[in-house]
């Protein structure tokens, strides 16, 4: 057996496990849809969204066994797929628009909330980077710290988006259609630069992954602070009262700005402290078989 294969093995379990956990969350993630599409003015709208959602899934485990067998690129065309989609369905009612006319309120209709898809996003772009990033080095990283960075984005993701909605439904940010749809928008991409720090750790490279970490771990976890009393980015919210505050802020910014920062630290401590350590350990072994064959 060569030395990749069990890299290898390892790699094609982790594959697999992410993609049916991204399936198992898609499915669960439709019948959230159709739980909440009873609140809806018109219910049957959310139909549409339920079964793109469970496509999704079931193109999502597709995918991971396309990855597994070798077809890596394919895997990924179709990862994107749904990554897409489960991004732009719930922003069609956030469009930077104004919905004036009936096609554009059926529209809005059609759109699910973006919570139900905040564990199979941050997943769907780790299996994208994770299968498209060459490694530069052996992985020195533990299933602590893989667990800690994807959480983290997970757990930003869902919180960052009860928050928005949150403060949406209480303030003018509602008609405010482009600062609306940036502040949907925003913790998708923040949550992607956690998972990009995660797998450029994992893929050796592990400084830039690692300041990416503790920059956007202690920056979210900062920002968070701000609005322990309110919304500030909206003018009117000072003069407002937000009864889930400060907790919404402190789920979606303090703990897992902390998260990210942690996974930063850990990573720091696997990758240049106890790797070192185990780099010398090996060299130490090596030198009586080098000084052996260097005296024959």
């Amino acid at each position: 057996m060569s030395p990749d294969r069990p890299h290898s093995l390892q790699a094609s379990s982790l594959v697999r496990l992410v993609s049916s956990v991204v399936a198992v969350s898609l499915v669960a993630a439709a019948g959230v849809v159709v739980i909440e599409s009873q609140g809806q003015i018109r219910p049957l709208f959310q139909i549409p969204a339920a079964v793109l959602t469970l496509g999704a899934g079931a193109l999502a485990i597709y995918a991971g066994s396309l990855a597994v067998s070798g077809r890596r690129a394919a895997a990924q065309l179709w990862w994107i797929v749904c990554i897409v989609a489960l991004v732009l369905l719930p922003t069609l009612q956030v469009l930077p628009i104004i919905y004036d006319t009936t096609a554009l309120l059926d529209l809005k209709a059609l759109a699910p909330p973006l919570w139900p898809y905040a564990v199979a996003v941050p997943l769907l772009l780790f299996l994208i980077l994770e299968t498209s990033i060459p490694s530069q080095r052996s992985d020195k990283t533990s299933n602590l710290f893989l667990v800690l960075g994807l959480l983290s984005a997970v757990i930003f993701l869902f919180f960052a988006t009860a928050l928005v909605g949150h403060i949406a439904n209480r303030s003018i940010l509602m008609l405010v259609p482009h600062r609306l749809f940036l502040s949907v928008l925003t913790p998708v991409g923040i949550g992607g630069l956690i998972v990009l720090g995660t797998v450029l750790v994992r893929k050796g490279f592990a400084k830039e992954g690692i300041a990416l970490l503790l920059v956007i771990g202690f920056g979210v976890e900062w920002m968070s602070t701000w609005s322990y009393d309110g919304p500030h980015f909206i003018e009117e919210a000072s003069y407002t009262p937000y009864s889930r505050f400060p907790l919404l802020p402190v789920l979606a910014g303090t703990i897992p700005g902390v998260l990210t920062a942690i996974a930063g630290l850990v990573a720091g401590w696997e990758v240049f402290i106890r790797g070192y350590e185990e780099d010398e350990e090996e060299e130490d072994a090596q030198a009586p078989t080098l000084d052996l064959a260097q005296a024959g």
